[in-house]
């Protein structure tokens, strides 16, 4: 007995030495160390800008005016007037550039992803976010020329600059991607920055 009594004390206080063993390796763990091994030197240069877009052009609210249906008589059909609109560019210094653009991006139409995608309050089960559906339609933006700006592309040509002001123009118009177009009220959201060539 005295035999046992001798191996449950052996294998109890190597039991406890275990534990102990674990639970200092455990927090041993936890702590943190730091070794200073060398310096980061970062530098960099802050330039004067080319444009700002001034402070009418950076929350536009463009009305696009009121349609049916019928008058998108197939798909490619453009709406039969261009809206006009305006961003204007201050504090440009034509010493540092002499020619910018406009980059415009968003959400593309999932038919025809070279236009704005353009919901409606009651549009169709082709919906992208969940929210307001398909409509159907799709938003272009040309330039004055009439040459498409492509959504996520810089601009094919660029306007010159020539004094501290200045005014790019651009024409939005409806465009049916779909055979079947939803009424209701008509939404896009169009981002834009400064595009330098």
């Amino acid at each position: 007995m005295a035999e046992n009594m001798m191996t449950f004390l052996h294998t109890l206080a190597g039991l406890f030495t275990f534990a102990l063993f674990c639970f200092n390796g455990a927090s041993a763990r936890n702590h943190q160390v730091t070794i200073i091994g060398g310096d980061i030197h970062l530098k960099g240069e802050l330039n004067e800008g080319g444009c700002s877009i001034s402070s009418e052009s950076q929350d536009m609210h463009i009305n696009m005016g009121h349609y049916t249906p019928r008058d998108f008589g197939k798909v490619g059909t453009f709406a039969t007037e261009g809206i006009p609109f305006t961003i204007k560019l201050t504090d440009c210094n034509p010493e540092l550039v002499d020619h910018t653009g406009i980059l415009f991006s968003g959400m593309t139409d999932p038919k025809e992803p070279d236009v704005f995608l353009v919901t409606s309050s009651d549009g169709g089960p082709v919906g992208i976010t969940g929210n307001a559906g398909y409509s159907g339609l799709g938003l272009m933006i040309s330039d004055v020329n009439g040459e498409q700006l492509i959504p996520g592309r810089p601009p094919a040509s660029f306007t010159r600059v020539s004094g501290n002001e200045t005014e790019l123009h651009y024409l939005a118009r409806y465009r049916a991607t779909s055979r079947d177009i939803y009424p209701g009220s008509l939404h896009s959201e169009v981002w834009f920055g400064i595009s330098y060539p």
